[in-house]
């Protein structure tokens, strides 16, 4: 089920509140995320999470690592589902108590 904060009428979170729980939250594995962003050049493309860092875009060399504006993050999807999305205001982040994952390792 796709939970949407426009109908719970809560504010969504931002891409780094989403990046932090994601770093710092040992529920979740940062390998098991992907994120999907607006390239100048390609459009819409995903890489892994671990790819990009997540500096302020002003303070990275870009020939050392990858950075984007955090405006160009679009969603992050979680072994192959969706579970932020800024476009449909969908956050199963921050609204559920965990993502329900058959493939995450049980600890």
């Amino acid at each position: 089920a796709v939970v949407s904060t426009q109908s719970t009428g809560k504010k969504l979170r931002t891409v780094m509140d989403v990046v932090h729980r994601v770093q710092w939250d040992d529920q979740y594995n940062p390998e098991d995320f992907v994120v999907g962003f607006l390239d100048r050049f390609d459009g819409l493309v995903e890489e892994e999470f671990q790819y990009f860092d997540w500096s302020d875009v002003t303070t990275v060399d870009d020939w050392e690592s990858f950075c984007i504006p955090k405006h160009r993050v679009y969603y992050f999807k979680h072994h192959g589902e969706i579970v932020w999305d800024r476009r449909t205001r969908t956050d199963k982040i921050f609204t559920d108590k965990e993502i329900k994952c058959d493939q995450c390792e049980k600890t």
